[in-house]
């Protein structure tokens, strides 16, 4: 079971390349790259996640790249290339930078909601109730009708 009243930080100008596996959340203000398991993982705006990480809880206000999978998911930062993003909710959080409304995604995939797996002998059943992952311009069309 997760420990709720711990927590495992990472602060700014700290590197660290490897894996993590924590039984508490994880705050990271610093640089993390690697494999990370969780219960929670908090990107604060000057940090910064690279690669596999497997977390209930991930709130990003940094920068996240690589393999991520989650239960919920709320962006406030920014989304590098070649990133995929598993998770059953998804909140994106808009900054307000110099007035404006701003959200960055680079060349990314994003899979929102759930995914049923299906035996072999139904695949084509499967096919018909699959739901396409949400993509990068499908994002950018829901934001600019946002801010409209």
């Amino acid at each position: 079971m997760a420990d709720t009243s711990k927590m495992t930080i990472i602060e700014s100008g700290t590197e660290f390349d490897g894996t993590i596996k924590s039984q508490c959340g994880i705050t990271l203000s610093g640089t993390l790259k690697g494999q990370i398991s969780a219960p929670s993982l908090h990107v604060t705006a000057t940090g910064s996640v690279n690669g596999k990480v497997n977390v209930a809880q991930l709130k990003a206000q940094g920068s996240v790249s690589g393999e991520i999978e989650a239960e919920a998911v709320e962006l406030s930062g920014r989304v590098s290339d070649q990133t995929v993003i598993k998770a059953k909710t998804l909140e994106v959080m808009l900054t307000q930078p110099s007035g404006g409304l701003q959200v960055t995604f680079g060349n990314c995939e994003l899979h929102v909601g759930e995914h049923k797996q299906a035996s072999q002998g139904d695949k084509k059943g499967a096919d018909a109730h699959r739901k396409e992952p949400t993509t990068e311009k499908n994002i950018v069309d829901t934001v600019s009708n946002l801010m409209k």
